[in-house]
């Protein structure tokens, strides 16, 4: 005799067992832990992998900076003070064919030059400067010109200076005459636990290197400048007969909202030559 419907749909429904049920939890459990930490470590990973990005970029950024301009300094204008240094840049060079010069040839109001591709801006003749001293001690190696004055005549260009009767203390054994304008300093300062690196410029000669000037342009942030001893940022050795001179840079990064991750940036800069 077949058994009535509704005693058969009773015998077919079943459900979980506690037992089932607890290990599926403790399944379940066990495997969100296991995504948990795997999402969290690929988060870190990522944030880890920006974070030497961004000192990567912010370190290469400021050497190249500081190299590109410092190659182009002009000779003998380099000199370091309390984590800065300072230059000279040459905005433009030629040489000369007429030149006033101390001991030489009278004073005289202008001098002519091979002609160049002009700048704006240029507001100073140097010859033959070795020394800081020759550039910012107003000895005669740097004088003051009149860009806007100069007359260009075939291969010539004649440039008047700003004051009459003029003469150069030295003349150039290879007849080098740069055109410069303002000096510019890079400076790394302390601020709290690192330091900042800065640039100025449009300050002004001055027999003594300020160290910083004023209103600087900041450019990179978070240098150590203290690593067991003092870090030295800019280092200088003089030319010699044999080479040119050399600016070592050494910049230490430290990774933003770390305490002891930190990354080494250091350069050599080969300078101009003899002038």
């Amino acid at each position: 005799m077949p058994m009535p419907p509704y005693i058969k749909n009773q015998c077919e429904q079943r459900g979980f067992t506690l037992v089932e049920l607890v290990a599926v939890i403790v399944l379940l459990g066990l495997i969100s832990i296991g995504l948990v930490k795997f999402i969290a470590g690929s988060a870190e990973a990522y944030h880890e992998v920006n974070r030497r990005n961004e000192i990567a970029q912010i370190g290469r950024f400021a050497i190249e900076r500081v190299s590109r301009e410092l190659r182009n300094a002009l000779p003998g204008s380099i000199r370091t003070r309390n984590q800065c240094i300072e230059f000279v840049p040459v905005q433009a060079a030629s040489i000369y064919s007429r030149l006033p010069i101390l001991g030489l040839n009278a004073p005289a109001d202008n001098f002519t030059v091979i002609n160049f591709a002009l700048m704006g801006n240029i507001t100073r003749a140097a010859v033959y400067p070795l020394t800081s001293a020759d550039v910012y001690s107003n000895n005669q190696h740097i004088l003051p010109i009149e860009f806007s004055s100069a007359t260009v005549n075939g291969s010539a260009v004649t440039f008047d200076f700003s004051l009459p009767a003029q003469q150069f203390a030295e003349a150039s054994p290879g007849q080098r005459i740069y055109f410069i304008d303002q000096p510019v300093s890079f400076c790394v300062l302390a601020s709290g636990s690192s330091a900042r690196l800065f640039r100025y410029e449009n300050y002004g000669y001055s027999d003594i290197q300020a160290s910083p000037p004023l209103a600087g342009q900041l450019l990179a942030e978070f240098i150590q400048l203290i690593d067991e001893d003092p870090v030295e940022p800019f280092i200088y050795f003089a030319g010699t007969l044999q080479r040119s001179g050399i600016v070592y840079l050494d910049f230490r990064f430290l990774a933003r909202g770390t305490n002891n991750e930190w990354v080494r940036f250091n350069h050599s800069v080969s300078l101009r030559g003899s002038p």
